[in-house]
């Protein structure tokens, strides 16, 4: 009597008895309520029946918007406005993968009512309905009602778009024949109640659908006895309710019907009285399984106490640790591990390598959420196998960059291993089904004083500042974190500090550097780049103070400092009766207020006499978010004479869809194009080549004018001119030019 009872049995005992307790009056709860559920269900059975009923007239309707869908996708609006007959049908048979298998034939028709199919055939439509209300009616999108394919004989419905020309009249309209059959296949996979029917009626009372195929284009008419409360034209007009009768067989029905809104038609779903008393039993007993479930589940709650919040540990273990998407490490779990190997080897060397895909949010933009995952999980797996084979850890961190971690022997074996596993993972992602390239970032750690205290979170930050230098070697994009970075900070932070005694000293000056034409070889224009001699340091090169001044905001005044000195450089050379040419000038991403940029440039620019017409502004792309601003900034400067250029186009993070929205003249090419297609002899590469001809023939097809910056070699000047690049700027013709060797460059290439 003397032995205490241990703790941890009274404390399963207590959870024992008290599991017992909550499970009976469960079940005391649950008898006490399953007769009060059953009628609740009963009451309830006809509401979530019709909810079904509700759910197939969505379903419906979701897939005619697909097909809508589908017709938008062949729609191009240069073609369709602009294009003949001829020029739109083969057009959709270019894109002819687009349309779904239930589209047995697609058409365009003119205004005159020809209609010519993906076929070539050609007929006058003109008694159809769908012409009808696409020409006399006004309908932008019009679905007709079921009919016989004179073709082949298959039931079938029209859908209709209207299409209209540049000048926004109605041209003609475009549509596709949809199987119904295929149609009526969606509610057959979907059907959840197996002995119910599905039916559609138009909004003229007749079947679309119908489990008998002879009654579609028929209807259940109204001075029939026994359709009287049912009958079709009633169901179209009042487009929603619930009705029971007795069918052709006798057997008591009840009828759902909902409204399907995009063509006006009423799907009706029937089911035999006997199906309603199943669902309620089916339901109830679907709630006593539940219940009871609730309780088997309560009872091992409270009697595992400690398993479950060890359970929940490993939880909780699995989200802080892991990547949801790639199952790779998480960032901190890296971090953590990586420092435990530093400290576990403290005279050993280690290497980080960061890895990012180029070009990350244009692929997000131009394929998907859907693929751009699938290509992060395929990178994860490869990441993973170079991790393994070096005995190291890795992890995703952000978005598309990634981390490895290992030990090596020195610094010149890490190099070697890198470049094998570089050039591996390129020719890898480079057959991948979407091609992507990767950028690399290197930092090492090193057993000596001044590696002291680094952690891999420094080493992480390290190999991303070394990204914002890449250098290219081969086909391989990589930057090295070393002392000279440290260097670099410590010159902004010079730079920054000088930046406004520099601007009131006129240590800035401007250089021009000369468009040639390539139909001529004239000069036709030239771009005003700024330079900064400062008295100490001598000439600083531009990618050293301009990246600088973007993040700091100065570059605004450098802008309008090079917009002065070119207005007044142009003035001069226009009083004395000297030739001139188009002089463009940058505007930075800085300028995100139209209104006021407007305001500020037209000050400046209304000073002289210079006409509009010599001066061109280049914007750089910003991301989508900001097309609006560029949009606003470029139609104020059309309204004002002034031309737009778009420079650098291609590597920002807009690019195709930026065209759409912003009405430049003129794209400019950034060097990098040329600069990763040419080989060592000075030649464009077979695939690069048919991808820059791409952009120059998307660039004509869309009225700009194309210019090519960075030409260095006659083999990339010819290869532009072949492709019908307009005109180029690049060492080859010239250097950027102060403004006297400028002048004398216009006389002799004028």
């Amino acid at each position: 009597m003397g032995n205490k009872l241990n703790p941890k049995v009274i404390k399963y005992i207590f959870t024992a008895v008290l599991s017992a307790v909550a499970s009976i009056l469960i079940v005391l709860v649950t008898s006490t309520f399953s007769k009060k559920i059953m009628s609740f269900y009963r009451r309830n059975s006809f509401e979530t029946t019709k909810l079904i009923a509700d759910g197939y007239a969505e379903l419906a309707n979701e897939r005619l918007n697909t097909y809508f869908g589908a017709l938008d996708s062949l729609y191009d609006e240069e073609i369709f406005s602009k294009g003949t007959t001829l020029d739109i049908i083969y057009h959709i048979n270019k894109n002819k993968s687009k349309i779904p298998p239930e589209f047995l034939d697609v058409f365009y028709f003119d205004f005159e009512g020809v209609a010519t199919d993906i076929h070539g055939n050609t007929q006058y439509v003109t008694d159809r309905a769908y012409y009808n209300a696409i020409v006399y009616s006004g309908s932008k999108s019009f679905i007709t009602a079921a009919q016989s394919s004179k073709v082949d004989g298959k039931y079938i419905f029209m859908m209709v778009k209207a299409v209209y020309d540049k000048n926004a009249r109605l041209k003609g309209g475009y549509g596709c024949a949809v199987d119904l059959y295929q149609f009526e296949e969606i509610f057959q996979n979907a059907n959840i109640i197996q002995k119910g029917s599905i039916s559609i009626i138009d909004k003229y009372g007749k079947f679309i659908i119908h489990k008998n195929h002879e009654m579609i284009s028929h209807s259940y008419p109204q001075d029939d006895k026994r359709y009287i409360r049912i009958a079709t034209t009633t169901l179209a007009k009042n487009k929603s309710g619930i009705e029971s009768f007795r069918d052709e067989n006798g057997i008591p029905v009840t009828i759902f019907y909902s409204y399907i809104k995009s063509p006006g038609w009423v799907l009706c779903f029937t089911l035999p009285d006997e199906n309603m008393l199943v669902i309620e039993r089916k339901r109830l007993l679907i709630n006593i399984i539940t219940i009871l479930c609730c309780v088997i589940l309560l009872f091992t709650l409270f009697f595992g106490e400690f398993m479950t919040i060890e359970l929940f540990q490993r939880k909780s273990l699995i989200f802080v640790d892991f990547d949801p998407l790639t199952g790779l490490w998480s960032l901190d779990r890296f971090e953590h591990e990586a420092d435990k190997m530093i400290a576990r080897h403290k005279k050993a060397k280690f290497f980080l390598l960061d890895i990012d895909i180029l070009g990350y949010k244009f692929i997000s933009q131009n394929h998907g959420d859907a693929e751009l995952k699938k290509i992060l999980k395929f990178l994860s797996r490869e990441v993973k196998k170079v991790a393994d084979e070096n005995q190291g850890v890795c992890c995703r961190g952000d978005s598309d960059h990634f981390f490895i971690f290992f030990k090596i022997t020195s610094v010149q074996q890490a190099m070697r291993v890198f470049k094998m596993i570089a050039r591996k993972e390129y020719n890898i992602t480079d057959s991948y089904k979407i091609p992507f390239a990767l950028k690399f970032g290197l930092a090492f750690h090193l057993p000596e004083e001044k590696y002291k205290g680094i952690s891999t979170h420094v080493l992480i930050n390290q190999a991303s500042i070394a990204k914002k230098n890449l250098h290219k070697e081969g086909d391989l994009l990589y930057a090295i974190y070393d002392s000279k970075f440290l260097k670099r900070i410590q010159t902004e932070y010079f730079l920054e500090s000088q930046s406004e005694k520099a601007l009131a000293n006129h240590e800035f000056f401007v250089l021009y550097q000369p468009k040639i034409s390539l139909k001529n070889e004239k000069i036709i224009g030239a771009e005003a780049l700024v330079r900064w001699q400062h008295p100490e340091r001598g000439v600083i090169p531009p990618n050293d103070f301009i990246p600088l001044f973007e993040r700091t905001g100065f570059v605004t005044k450098v802008d309008f400092f090079v917009y002065e000195e070119v207005l007044k450089f142009l003035d001069a050379r226009l009083r004395a009766g000297h030739p001139v040419v188009q002089v463009s000038v940058n505007m930075s991403r800085n300028h995100n207020k139209p209104e006021k940029f407007m305001e500020d440039f037209l000050a400046v620019f209304n000073k002289y006499n210079v006409p509009a017409k010599y001066i061109q502004v280049e914007i750089i792309e910003r991301s989508f978010a900001e097309n609006r601003i560029l949009a606003e900034i470029t139609t104020r400067l059309h309204q004002n004479g002034f031309t737009v250029a778009m420079d650098d186009f291609g590597t920002g993070e807009s690019s195709l869809s930026m065209l759409t929205q912003v009405p430049i003249d003129v794209l400019k090419f950034d060097r990098s194009f040329l600069l990763s297609s040419t080989n060592a002899n000075g030649e464009i590469d077979r695939r690069s080549a048919a991808f820059i001809e791409s952009f120059i023939g998307l660039s004509k097809r869309l009225d700009k004018e194309t210019v090519f910056e960075g030409v260095e070699t006659e083999s990339q000047r010819d290869f532009l001119r072949v492709i019908d690049c307009d005109c180029v700027q690049g060492y080859l013709y010239s250097r950027p030019l102060s403004q006297v060797d400028f002048e004398k460059f216009i006389e002799t290439h004028i």
